[in-house]
């Protein structure tokens, strides 16, 4: 007796109780739609969901006897960064072409001599490397560099472009050329053409979620008076980006770039430092993206469950409620 006066739920006795069809519809539609929510509860807990936050990038000291290190495979690669590179130029020969990182020129060995012997490779575009740019060039012709780098993570230059000899060579026929019309010059100097098309610049890991790869299938074809002979300037901010997910975290860099192209007379009347072909000048953010993924505990889980069920059907009780109770009395004003 005790326990019953307690009982908060009384229940009527069933010969006092009446079903009707329309009880029974909107007891169907309480049911489909908590059915649907606890579905879509269910993918979303399953799922996770991602936040994104902005911190200081983790400060990274380089001792002064590192910077003198070279990073070949096997060496002492602390505060260095992966770079690697697939670029093809379809109008150069490999032996016209230079590589230079933060001065350390291919030509002069001394790129090799940091970052190993066989860091850069170049030879012939392949097939499937004139079809990951449409076909905007033909195998065989011109020069396709790969290479695997590891500069330091502090800001940089990387050159890919003529090199110095070549660009003398150049240099010399344009002064021959002289007054020659447009056509003339762009024909005679076509060979050093600078046009590229970028199969993918990568520092570190992807970022798994980026939506944007600015460095990645990026073709650009110059045409002007002096045969495709100019400097493609990219500037490269590269993003510190953390992602978490569950137990695991993973570093990674996304970019941001903006280019802008320097026609030969700038390079000739302002004093450009930069040979003709490709600069990449790159930075890295003092602010670091975080993205963790993750989900809710269970007891949060289930307590969602639970509001969602009972919500639903105690909103549909005071619904039919008012209906049942507004559809009586408009009956007792029409008796």
């Amino acid at each position: 007796m005790g326990f019953r006066r307690l009982d908060a739920f009384s229940k009527t006795r069933p010969d006092l109780q009446e079903k009707s069809a329309v009880g029974g519809a909107i007891t169907a539609i309480a049911a489909t739609c908590a059915g649907l929510l606890f579905v879509a509860q269910l993918v979303s807990y399953t799922t996770g969901t991602t936040q994104h936050s902005l911190h200081l990038a983790r400060s990274q000291s380089t001792p002064i006897s590192l910077l003198t290190e070279d990073a070949r495979p096997g060496r002492n690669t602390k505060g260095r960064i992966p770079l690697f590179l697939h670029v093809t130029f379809p109008h150069l020969s490999c032996n016209q072409l230079d590589i230079s990182l933060d001065g350390a020129s291919l030509l002069t060995g001394e790129l090799e001599k940091i970052h190993g012997k066989h860091s850069i490779e170049m030879y012939a575009p392949t097939n499937s490397d004139a079809a990951a740019s449409n076909n905007a060039f033909k195998r065989g012709k011109g020069c396709t560099v790969v290479g695997h780098l590891s500069p330091q993570v502090v800001s940089g230059v990387l050159t890919m472009g003529i090199s110095r000899p070549a660009w003398i060579e150049s240099s010399r026929k344009i002064a021959m050329l002289g007054l020659a019309d447009e056509s003339t010059m762009a024909a005679e100097l076509s060979h050093f053409n600078v046009s590229h098309f970028i199969h993918n610049i990568q520092f570190g890991d992807a970022f798994p979620l980026a939506t944007e790869k600015p460095l990645e299938k990026r073709g650009h074809w110059i045409k002007n008076a002096y045969g495709g002979i100019a400097v493609e300037l990219i500037q490269v901010k590269l993003i510190p980006t953390i992602y978490k997910k569950l137990f695991t975290e993973t570093l990674a860099y996304q970019v941001s770039v903006s280019e802008h192209t320097i026609q030969p007379a700038t390079l000739v009347t302002k004093g450009v430092a930069f040979l003709p072909g490709l600069v990449l000048n790159y930075d890295f953010t003092p602010l670091a993206v975080h993205h963790s993924n993750g989900r809710d505990s269970f007891l949060v889980f289930l307590s969602s469950l639970i509001s969602i069920v009972g919500g639903v059907f105690v909103t549909v009780g005071l619904l039919t409620g008012c209906l049942v109770h507004s559809a009586q009395a408009v009956a007792k004003k029409i008796d």
